[in-house]
């Protein structure tokens, strides 16, 4: 078909006016006047979804070229503009034409004749980064070939595209007739080849296919039988897998002439096509509005919009958007937000459930459930969706055997043991904040002194959805083999009695006894780096008590060795931690546990008298010290007493400084100096 090319624009646009509107006037009486765009010739009419942006073709510089132009108001449009990176690709010399938008009018598909991998036009595409557009790129084989493919349209899943061939076989009126072909992505996203579409569609002539938001309604121009003169707009409709409705022609759109590019968009009644009339010189068009009749728009969709930040930044994310059936998780379609705003627009059909998947590399996971089963008219839903970069790993670090939070190290490496810096805060003991980008896999290694080292992978590649993960981490305690050997001071025979091990850390208490054949020989199993009680009161025999700190104890002296003395006549006992206030005889409470044992074993061996004899150093004077160790062994005593302990079983005696064990010439030696002593007196 040849294309007239107008020079002198004014004479133009008045001819337009007069041949509409008196030579045409059928056309004025069917559809509205054309939309505020004052402009020569307008081809190809391609509105975005949202319906305030618009790309149409001009040959008004000689060549077809495409031009963008901004709503401004129910009837007018700004000045449009040519998107230059398009017009001037390969030295300004290719026809471009049928531009049409992609779902949220990220991408330009177009038909030209660039001549880059075909000899005849071919169908490209732009796309838009800001404000920008980028170079052409072919959509290349299998659907671009030597022959004429052209007039693309997508859908709004970004999957099937539909666009038409030369059909070599049908020549109408001058026209190189055309068919309508599909092409849809397989699942790693290649363009599949394309197949022709079936009778209901393809007759033999059309041209300009446009698939609408709800991914089903075809509207098409078509040359055939029963028509209104020309190419009219057709509609039909998807009911199965390349099962079409029967086409129906549109007749209150259509007209006498050329009727194309039937164009709808979201939440409206409105379509934007071109009429074209020409003579034997010229040819002229121009793009209108009118409203569609409602048995003829598009089925009810949900718009689901809304922008993509990151939780922490505020900034704007580009993310990829998955939409699955949340019944068989089979991906229905993905889709990409590139806009610099972060700003995202799907379109969901109406009668399904979806799940959405929103993610970006080394981001977490968003997912959002939409059910579109009920919404009776077209809806729009605002969600603003965050993506984090980073997560918390809260660790709950315990003991296995008691549950006792555990003062820890640690440390985080890659899987390869790599170490990696990272945020780590102790919130308390125990308790450890781990901060972690997302995108990688880690070992957290966890050590504590007289513990297991333990450690675990934390793979943060896959899906993440939630900012905070908590875990309890038990470590095993550190057990050292202590071996306790109890005999008769006298005969040096062992004695099998039961010992008490009081763990003073944590009030543990275990009971043991040797059997007769083993010698009074104990091994024990103690918790590495804890200090624990020794207690030993057999009948007939002196109790034993004495502390053993496994934090301070060398390795190799993991032993105790235990000398009973008999409880008869002159047996003496020295009475450990038995501690007063400072010059008094007040006890201090430290005193009431070494006092209860000898309650105790006055209580087991109810035939013994005692004599609580109390000493003290040679600080101060002979007679204070002597009064002073008077005062402390009747407290002892008295302590006895309030036992329920026979006042005729109790002696008590001071000897102040008389009767050292050690000269009293260090600290030390003035604090073993310092003691209290049980002595029997009847057996």
């Amino acid at each position: 078909m040849k294309q007239a090319n107008f020079k002198i624009i004014g004479l133009i646009f008045i001819f337009n006016i007069i041949f509409y509107s008196n030579f045409f006037g059928q056309v004025i009486n069917s559809v509205k006047a054309p939309i505020g765009i004052n402009f020569v010739n307008k081809y190809d009419p391609a509105i975005n979804n949202s319906g305030d942006e618009m790309v149409f073709s001009s040959d008004k510089s000689g060549k077809f070229k495409i031009y963008y132009t901004k709503k401004k108001s129910d009837s007018f449009w700004s000045e449009p503009v040519e998107i230059e990176i398009i017009n001037s690709f390969n030295g300004g010399l290719g026809n471009i034409r049928y531009p049409s938008f992609n779902y949220d009018a990220s991408k330009l598909y177009f038909s030209a004749d660039f001549n880059k991998d075909s000899s005849d036009v071919d169908i490209f595409y732009s796309e838009r980064i800001g404000d920008n557009w980028t170079e052409p790129k072919s959509i290349g084989t299998p659907i671009n070939s030597k022959a004429y493919e052209g007039q693309p349209s997508i859908s709004i899943d970004d999957k099937s595209l539909y666009f038409v061939r030369n059909n070599s076989e049908i020549g109408i009126d001058g026209y190189e007739c055309k068919s309508i072909f599909l092409s849809v992505r397989d699942k790693s996203g290649n363009w599949e080849n394309p197949i022709k579409l079936p009778v209901p569609i393809n007759v033999g002539c059309e041209q300009t296919p446009k698939i609408s938001i709800d991914n089903k309604t075809l509207y098409f121009s078509s040359y055939r039988e029963g028509g209104k003169g020309g190419f009219d707009i057709y509609k039909t409709k998807l009911i199965a897998k390349n099962v079409w409705l029967p086409a129906e022609s549109i007749d209150t759109l259509n007209t006498e002439f050329n009727d194309f590019c039937p164009g709808t968009f979201f939440n409206s009644d409105k379509t934007l096509y071109s009429i074209e009339q020409s003579d034997k010189k010229t040819v002229n068009s121009n793009i209108y509005e009118m409203d569609m009749p409602r048995q003829f728009l598009p089925g009810t969709v949900l718009q689901l919009k809304g922008f993509v930040r990151d939780l922490t930044s505020k900034k704007p994310l580009s993310a990829n958007i998955f939409v699955y059936d949340p019944y068989t998780s089979r991906q229905l379609y993905s889709l990409n937000n590139f806009d610099e705003n972060g700003e995202f627009e799907i379109y969901l059909p109406r009668g399904n459930e979806y799940q959405i998947d929103f993610q970006k590399e080394n981001y977490s996971h968003y997912f959002l459930n939409v059910d579109t089963k009920e919404i009776r008219k077209n809806e729009q839903q605002v969600t603003n969706v965050s993506l984090y970069r980073n997560i918390s790993l809260l660790l709950n670090i315990i003991d296995k055997e008691i549950y006792k939070p555990i003062e820890s190290i640690i440390e985080v490496s890659g899987v390869d043991s790599i170490p990696i810096k990272t945020q780590i805060d102790k919130e308390k003991i125990g308790l450890y904040r781990i901060i972690l980008p997302i995108g990688e896999k880690y070992r957290i290694s966890i050590k504590a002194d007289y513990y297991d080292s333990e450690y675990f992978d934390f793979d943060l590649t896959k899906i993440v959805q939630f900012d905070e993960f908590e875990r309890d981490i038990e470590l095993n305690a550190k057990k050292v083999e202590f071996e306790i050997n109890i005999s008769d001071e006298e005969t040096n025979l062992g004695l099998p009695v039961e010992v008490i091990i009081t763990n003073l850390e944590n009030n543990e208490v275990i009971k043991t006894v040797a059997t007769p054949d083993s010698e009074g020989k104990y091994i024990i199993h103690l918790r590495d780096g804890d200090k624990y009680n020794v207690s030993v009161s057999p009948k007939g025999y002196s109790f034993y008590n004495t502390t053993v700190d496994l934090k301070k104890k060398k390795k190799q002296n993991q032993k105790l060795e235990v000398k009973l003395k008999q409880l008869k006549e002159d047996t003496k006992l020295t009475l450990n931690n038995i501690t007063f206030e400072v010059n008094s005889d007040d006890l201090n409470s430290e005193s009431f546990s070494e006092l209860d044992r000898v309650v105790k074993l006055m209580n087991d061996n109810p035939d013994i008298k005692i004599e609580i004899s109390a000493h003290t150093d040679n600080s101060g004077s002979d007679v204070y010290n002597l009064r002073l160790s008077k005062r402390r062994a009747n407290t002892v005593v008295e302590y006895m007493l309030e036992k329920n302990i026979n006042s005729s079983r109790l002696i008590s005696k001071g000897h102040g400084e008389t009767k050292p064990l050690y000269p009293n010439d260090t600290d030390e030696n003035k604090a073993l100096n310092r003691r209290v002593e049980l002595k029997i007196i009847k057996s």
